[in-house]
């Protein structure tokens, strides 16, 4: 050690007796004043940076140890509270700072040529802003705004929190939303125009620098994207930001600093309120420890776009004139002919076999003395469109685009299609959506910190809920039906206020059959029998394990045992549950001889079953196709998707808030002290009196602009989807299956109509036509809700909160939009199914009932006439399904 440092030289006084603990190495230790000594003091603006209380070292001085760490030459200033420099984030350029010089290895015009000039870089780009600047947007509140207001609210549903939410921030939703609009006025820029060129800058350079270009009031005007190339990022001397007042970028043009600006936000994340006309917005998605910029797609896919180029370059050299002969003539120099008047004559050749025009081979002769000896390579070799395949899923890769956007598919063969399904649903969930919630985090905090907008408020895309809704939908409808969920609990969990009657909080097992309540089940039946909630308690007589284990051991999923029948129909019932476990799929139903309807009135429309007398269940020719139309599956897929579309369309229509305003205020609605009495108004004809309202009241909504047909315009996708699902079920049951290929279409199809076969064009097109008809009708029936709960608030003085809570509450109805959605699906659907029939000339089918629920008895009926002529009427009045909403029966063909 003091050969290293001679000025901490020890005498031999102080040095230890090494007699004394001989083995044991003796640690060396420094003190800040001997390092002090080493090192020397460097002041820098002031502060002392080469002195620095170093860590203490104990480890002792071993052979072949680690060696004891050297005392740090500290390069920033040292903390007083430590006596330590704290640690650089990177080993920065030295003087980086300065124009020219920063640690960027490819250059920002190689990123912009790569994209303009890539072609299937460009399309890409392309493909990914398409699929965020077509959405729509809103300002909402916030998902934890809303769990703490109603944490904070225990007596108040969620829907009820939310709408004092609404009531409070609606003025600041309605000025953000007006500012995101057009977020760039001074160029002209809607929100489309402006997200796209945002995401210009994030895929090709991964710099976005936005602008906040305010006005002399200190309000926001535009929102400026700029160039991301000419921002050079600073660093303070740690390798990080340069906070306020410091400048963080500076714009460099023409090589020069044209202007310098503060980061954004301070460190605690407030604006700088004496900076705001200088700041400026700087975002990277891919956010590295060593370098202050980002890793954009495009300088991802930089080596693959190169190659791609280069393979596209060969190809149109391919086509070049003379790259490659077509063959080769040798000269055995009989002719004696110098240089010049063989290359003469190859011309002379070549252009009476070309006509003087250029072509791609050509022929050529040889000097004398030379001859081929390998001929030339199979040029198609080269030609191989796997490889070309290769390189597009490559650069696809990079930008997270599949190539089935980019219009190219994978080579033939089983499960193709559904592999592009997959991939489709891979991208989404990898791409676009970790995109669109970037971006969401981006324009929340922009709109927050340059808006004043609200905490509780956020911006948010819309759609990317509705497969996640779905799925959980789907998921709750499963443990509800098999008992793991009650209805009640399901309802907290979306936040909607409880049922009251108790059946909610009673957990169920939903069969084909009908609900069975787990609750004491077992006391009153066998086993798998659906009971009704409460039928214990209607005094029958209840049916012992023991009896019902007694009378049929095997059988799980069978009739009630009623103990008064007689034996005959016992044994007869009996002997039915025993067939039905063997044959679980009939090819014949099973004839009773003595059992009629009233002895089994759960078997009343078993497909499988002929009665005594001649009564049967469904008079559907082909059994097994009753037993498995195509579209029941599909069908309540559809309408899980369309429901809750149609409930936003509503919630949009209309600004509850404002009518219920303007009615009160136009109307002087009098307070409840000012009422009549009720019974007088009844006594006086009140119903017609309300009647009357109700009339004025629909006339008084359209005169303010309430258009609930032009909300619901897009019913006709929702009618085009379920004729793709009519079309594809009646199309498999004509020919004799159930089995239907649904790998092309999924709820929500973008575009539907495509899926539909040229034969059933031309029936699609009527049924578009005849859906505005539908649509003013669904339109009127929620117009008149609306007008109803105007006149009851007019007759009774309710408040203008009371009074837009009941119009929020109409509008915002899933149950009416899920019958909306089933009914217009089950119209679309037979309107598919009668196209079909008539295109095959079916001249008779039967009207079959879906066997997962229960049936009504106008459908009942229906199913017991039989086969009836196609456009014939059934006894229930209807020609095709839906015979009453909600109705999603079907038409089985006689074959």
């Amino acid at each position: 050690m003091a050969r290293w440092f001679p000025s901490l030289r020890r005498t031999k006084a102080d040095e230890p007796d090494v007699t004394k603990a001989a083995g044991t190495p003796t640690p060396a230790t420094f003190t800040p004043a001997q390092v002090a000594a080493l090192l020397g003091s460097v002041s820098v603006n002031g502060q002392v940076v080469g002195t620095i209380n170093p860590l203490s070292r104990t480890d002792p001085m071993v052979a072949f140890g680690p060696g004891v760490p050297l005392i740090p030459a500290p390069l920033d200033p040292v903390r007083q509270d430590t006596g330590r420099p704290e640690p650089r984030l990177t080993e920065y350029p030295v003087s980086t700072n300065i124009p020219g010089i920063n640690d960027r290895l490819v250059p920002w015009k190689v990123l912009r040529d790569a994209a303009g000039v890539g072609g299937l870089a460009r399309r890409c780009i392309e493909i990914r802003k398409a699929e965020v600047s077509t959405l729509d947007w809103t300002i909402a509140i916030s998902q934890g705004a809303a769990e703490k207001a109603q944490a904070d609210s225990p007596g108040l549903s969620r829907s009820e929190v939310e709408a004092q939410l609404g009531k409070r921030l609606g003025p600041d939703i309605a000025r953000c939303t007006m500012f995101w609009q057009e977020p760039n006025p001074r160029e002209g820029e809607n929100f489309s125009e402006w997200v796209s060129k945002l995401l210009e800058e994030h895929l090709v350079l991964d710099a976005l620098a936005i602008y906040p270009r305010r006005t002399y009031g200190d309000d926001l005007y535009a929102l400026e994207i700029i160039d991301g190339s000419t921002i050079k990022v600073l660093r303070d001397n740690t390798g990080g930001r340069p906070q306020p007042p410091q400048p963080a970028y500076q714009q460099l043009l023409w090589g020069f600093p044209r202007g310098e600006f503060v980061a954004d936000t301070d460190a605690d994340g407030s604006v700088l309120n004496g900076y705001r006309s200088d700041h400026l917005i700087y975002k990277r998605r891919n956010v590295r420890t060593f370098t202050q910029y980002g890793y954009s797609a495009v300088e991802q896919a930089l080596e693959d776009i190169d190659v791609w180029l280069r393979r596209r370059k060969w190809i149109r050299d391919e086509y070049t004139e003379g790259t490659v002969p077509t063959g080769l003539i040798r000269n055995d120099g009989s002719t004696g002919w110098t240089a010049q008047q063989i290359l003469e004559y190859e011309r002379s050749l070549n252009d009476a076999y070309s006509g003087q025009t250029a072509e791609r081979h050509r022929l050529r002769v040889l000097p004398p003395g030379f001859s081929l000896e390998t001929p030339q390579a199979d040029i198609a070799e080269k030609y191989r469109p796997e490889y070309d395949l290769y390189l597009i899923k490559q650069i696809a890769s990079h930008f997270d685009v599949t190539i089935a956007e980019l219009g190219f598919t994978e080579a033939g063969g089983l499960g193709s299609t559904g592999w592009h399904e997959g991939q489709a649903d891979v991208q989404h969930r990898k791409a676009t959506l970790p995109t669109l919630r970037w971006l969401q985090q981006l324009l929340t905090s922009i709109s927050r910190k340059h808006l004043d907008m609200p905490a509780e408020l956020e911006f948010r895309f819309l759609g990317l809920e509705d497969e996640d809704e779905a799925a959980a939908d789907q998921v709750a409808q499963n443990r509800i039906q098999w008992g793991r969920m009650t209805l009640n609990e399901d309802r907290d969990r979306v936040g909607q206020p409880r049922y009251p009657f108790p059946e909610a909080d009673m957990p169920m097992v939903m069969t084909t059959r009908g609900v069975i309540f787990l609750e004491g089940a077992a006391d009153y039946a066998t086993p798998g029998v659906p009971l009704a909630p409460g039928s214990g308690d209607t005094g029958a007589q209840p049916v012992p394990a023991e009896t019902a284990s007694e009378t049929d051991s095997e059988d799980d999923d069978s009739e009630a045992v009623n103990q008064q029948q007689p034996e005959a129909v016992k044994a007869e019932l009996a002997a039915f549950r025993r067939w039905s476990k063997k044959n679980p799929d009939p090819r014949r139903p099973f004839e009773f001889q003595v059992v009629t309807k009233a002895d089994a009135p759960t078997l009343a429309f078993d497909q499988r079953v002929v009665f005594a007398g001649g009564e049967s269940g469904p008079k559907a020719a082909d059994l097994d196709s009753a037993k498995q139309w195509p579209g029941w599956g599909p069908d309540r897929k559809a309408a899980a998707y369309w429901a809750p579309r149609i409930r936003r369309a509503m919630r949009g229509a209309v600004d509850t808030r404002r009518i219920a305003e303007q009615w009160i205020a136009e109307r002087a609605i009098v307070t409840k002290a000012d009422e009549p009495d009720l019974d007088d108004v009844e006594d006086a004809g009140g119903d017609e009196a309300v009647i009357r309202t109700d009339h004025d009241a629909v006339g008084w909504l359209t005169a303010h602009g309430v258009d609930l047909a032009g909300a619901l315009a897009f019913i006709r996708d929702l009618h085009a989807e379920g004729y793709v699902i009519g079309e594809r079920s009646a199309t498999a049951v004509v020919a004799g299956h159930a089995a239907v290929d649904w790998s092309t279409w999924k709820p929500g199809h973008a575009d539907a109509a495509r899926l539909v076969s040229p034969t059933g064009t031309n029936g699609l097109q009527q049924l578009l036509d005849q859906a505005r008809v539908t649509i003013r009708s669904v339109a009127a029936h929620r117009m008149d809700k609306l007008a109803r709960a105007l006149s009851d608030a007019l007759a009774r003085g309710d408040s203008t909160d009371t009074l837009a809570g009941d119009l929020e509450d109409v509008l915002d109805d899933d149950t009416w939009a899920d019958m909306v959605a089933v009914t217009e699906i089950s119209r679309a659907v037979s309107a598919a199914t009668a196209d079909i029939y008539q295109a095959n000339g079916i001249l008779t089918a039967s009207w079959a009932t879906a066997a997962d629920e229960r049936t009504c008895m106008p459908c009942s009926i229906n199913e017991d006439a039989g086969p009836m002529p196609v456009g014939a009427y059934f006894p229930g009045g209807a020609a095709y399904p839906p015979q009453h909403p909600l109705c999603r029966c079907c038409l089985i063909p006689d074959v």
